[in-house]
């Protein structure tokens, strides 16, 4: 009796279980979308990470430290060095010598994402399809006039050991913020001036031969020149008294 009752119990739950109809193929629409979902999340995933990872071992690295030539002209006249507008955010700075360091901190700086615009972000300058404004609040729009003649804003970049002979690559609107440091020793000029006019190399060109990593009014942060040693000197010896005492007075008398 037992068994039997068993039995029926076990039949209920399996008919229970069955929402079909005899013969009705079971819907997998729904178990294949949450498949689909799992495959597409796990791809997206490692597509993100094997980015990044290309993109921090593309020059310049976290390791690298990389230093380009750096002006500024207007008009035909280059103006004083750029320097920085507050600290240092990603490792793409200058001292105000003239120079563009690169020494990434992290993946916001390195490969493909060390372009001219975090450089320009930091020196607090911008540059628009037609535009260039400066951290002074200078501005020079394309058409405004250089000696009467309609200037454009540009970028001329010139490879790594380059002589007053090279021909430099002009950039223009957003190729300017979009261009990448690839190597190390690179000129760059960021001008306005009339179509057809290129810029020399820019005055830091010496600069590149022997750069410098301290920042302005700062010291090295350690002895440039040998340390002198100081030896302390011997312990002087008392001198002994030479004083003689004078000799005493005779009392002997004369004898009488």
């Amino acid at each position: 009796m037992g068994k039997a009752s068993s039995s029926k119990k076990i039949r209920r739950v399996q008919q229970a279980g069955v929402s079909r109809a005899p013969g009705q193929r079971r819907n997998l629409a729904y178990p294949a979308l949450v498949v689909a979902i799992i495959v597409v999340g796990t791809v997206l995933v490692f597509l993100a990470r094997d980015s990044r990872q290309a993109t921090a071992s593309e020059a310049p690295t976290t390791r690298d430290h990389w230093h380009e030539a750096v002006g500024i002209n207007i008009c035909g006249e280059f103006l004083g060095n750029p320097s920085d507008d507050g600290p240092d955010r990603s490792g793409i700075h200058t001292h105000a010598d003239g120079l563009i360091h690169i020494h990434p901190f992290g993946s916001g700086a390195t490969g493909e994402n060390a372009t001219m615009k975090v450089f320009l972000d930091q020196i607090g300058a911008s540059v628009t399809d037609d535009s260039l404004t400066l951290k002074d609040g200078t501005t020079k729009t394309n058409g405004d006039k250089c000696d009467g003649k309609a200037g454009e804003v540009a970028l001329f970049v010139w490879p790594p050991q380059a002589n007053d002979k090279s021909e430099p690559e002009k950039f223009t609107g957003t190729d300017i913020t979009e261009h990448r440091f690839t190597e190390d020793g690179g000129a760059y000029v960021l001008s306005f001036n009339p179509k057809g006019y290129t810029p020399k190399l820019p005055p830091s060109m010496t600069e590149l031969a022997n750069p410098s990593d301290v920042e302005p009014g700062q010291s090295g942060g350690g002895l440039n020149s040998a340390t002198s040693s100081t030896v302390p000197a011997a312990p002087s010896t008392p001198a002994e008294s030479t004083t003689t005492a004078a000799p005493a007075e005779s009392t002997t008398s004369a004898p009488r």
